[in-house]
């Protein structure tokens, strides 16, 4: 998948990460009202709010999250930032 913003293009493989780095979907499509899965931009969209935090936001928090917690994967801007 290649996401598109202004900070860059980002590159993320998603059978890489979904095959080798967790067995749960919702550990990433998170919904805190069921045990449904959804794509990130069906709840964040480009800005948000105090109920919402924007998709860029949310991408930020989820994958640096991980990726500190795991201490493993890119957590400075242009390690993800590189396209």
């Amino acid at each position: 998948m290649m996401f598109q913003n202004k900070g860059g293009k980002v590159l993320f493989t998603h059978s890489i990460h979904a095959g080798d780095y967790t067995e749960d979907c919702l550990d990433c499509h998170h919904n805190i009202e069921d045990d449904e899965t959804y794509n990130c931009s069906e709840c964040h969209e480009d800005t948000g709010d105090e109920d919402m935090p924007s998709r860029a936001d949310a991408f930020h928090t989820q994958c640096k999250g991980c990726h500190e917690e795991l201490g493993a994967g890119p957590v400075e801007c242009n390690s993800c930032h590189s396209l």
